[in-house]
């Protein structure tokens, strides 16, 4: 049951780590889960919330449409984007939260809270915890930010959100926050991928494999690109002729996975596509043979539904989230066995009875997550931590066998 208040409710959603880009005149979210998650988010509490006031706080102005509404209303800090420092010791928040009166502030990426006067509430978001399991697959700085400013945080807050059952678990096994106030509430999938989504234009403007297997992910050794490259090895050793595209944004200390694998000789079957638009992506979901998501660890696997959205079979990785997310509508393989992905890829590749129940049980998992479905949840938590109660509902279930920016100012919508 949602909280009664005696006024409407001030919040404030932090919205730095929802970065644009402009393709085709229009404004696109340029990074990747995160962005996603804030932007659908703060989009469906605006469709479903005409009662609270929400502010939505970054540095610049937004051109997405979100920042266009007449349900919220934007907070532009002057100021550093930069001043990552100041940002973790919540120094331009503070004066915000008196400014503005704000009864609770959203972390949405991971950090923030504990710099917060009270009674203002504190909600954060932590998407995963890998600079803390494989601190070698992210810059010293993160992890250094991680293991100086997440307890900190965690403690801080009222409640924290988390994409999946799993995070929840590492959380409370290392002894970062208290089981009863951490809440599960996964991300969702948004319309526009589903199956059909073909252009005649399409390939002639990208020069892609006849037949080709896709990875979607940011450009880090963690998506484990170099397994990929060597399960297609093993598959074209068996005479299948496919190709692997790999669509991402660039992130930290990515090497070309052919090189690293000696695979020279499988060059003209790979293709790596950086800044791809969101038409194009759905695309390329739709045309990929199966969808192949080999990381060493997820807080959720966003790329995963899409696929499954979109129609296309998936083989994923059997670790961290993948599991939970996926179902029962996915093949799993272990991370570091190529040959087993191999093996998966080449069943749904050559056996169309498993391509087509792997589609139909995607197609069905895929309905159970939506975005509205998280916005709701999420509304739900805001209102009861301000009533001083947690929803039991989003309990983690048991895992299974610079200075401070210079000014601020409001704009309306």
């Amino acid at each position: 049951m949602t909280a009664v208040h005696s006024r409407p409710l001030r919040i404030g959603i932090i919205t730095n780590g929802l970065e644009e880009r402009r393709s085709n005149g229009a404004a696109q979210i340029a990074n990747g889960g995160v962005g996603v998650y804030i932007y659908h988010l703060v989009k469906e509490l605006q469709a479903i919330d005409a009662t609270n006031q929400y502010f939505l706080i970054r540095y610049g102005r937004g051109e997405l449409d979100i920042y266009h509404s007449g349900r919220s209303r934007d907070v532009f800090l002057r100021g550093s984007r930069f001043s990552a420092t100041a940002n973790l010791l919540d120094l331009p928040y503070r004066r915000l939260a008196a400014e503005l009166q704000l009864d609770l502030i959203h972390y949405p990426n991971q950090f923030g809270g504990a710099g917060l006067p009270r009674p203002v509430k504190r909600v954060v978001t932590l998407h995963d915890i890998t600079p803390l399991l494989f601190p070698h697959f992210h810059p010293w700085r993160r992890v250094v930010g991680y293991r100086i400013f997440l307890r900190r945080a965690l403690r801080a807050a009222d409640h924290v959100i988390v994409d999946a059952s799993h995070t929840a678990e590492d959380l409370v096994a290392r002894g970062f926050a208290a089981r009863d106030r951490i809440g599960v509430i996964p991300l969702g999938v948004a319309a526009r991928f589903r199956p059909g989504v073909q252009t005649a234009a399409f390939r002639s403007r990208f020069d892609l494999p006849d037949r080709f297997i896709l990875s979607v992910g940011v450009l880090e050794p963690r998506k484990n690109h170099a397994l990929l490259v060597s399960a297609l090895q093993r598959l074209h050793d068996c005479g299948e002729r496919v190709g692997l595209v790999i669509v991402g944004r660039d992130g930290w200390s990515w090497k070309e996975p052919l090189d690293a694998n000696g695979s020279s000789g499988l060059r003209p079957y790979v293709r790596v596509l950086r800044n791809v638009s969101d038409a194009d992506l759905i695309e390329l979901y739709n045309r990929a043979e199966v969808f192949a998501y080999p990381s060493l660890y997820e807080g959720f696997g966003l790329p995963l539904l899409e696929a499954m959205a979109c129609g296309t079979p998936v083989v994923a990785a059997r670790t961290s989230s993948l599991p939970e997310v996926a179902g029962a509508a996915a093949l799993l393989a272990a991370p570091h066995d190529g040959q087993e992905f191999a093996d998966h890829l080449l069943a749904v590749l050559r056996g169309p009875a498993l391509r087509e129940r792997l589609v139909a049980d995607g197609l069905r998992r895929a309905a159970e997550f939506s975005w509205r479905r998280t916005a709701e949840r999420t509304l739900a938590v805001y209102e009861r931590v301000c009533a001083g109660s947690l929803d039991a509902a989003t309990a983690p279930r048991p895992r299974p066998a610079e200075p401070a920016a210079a000014d601020a100012s409001t704009g309306g919508a």
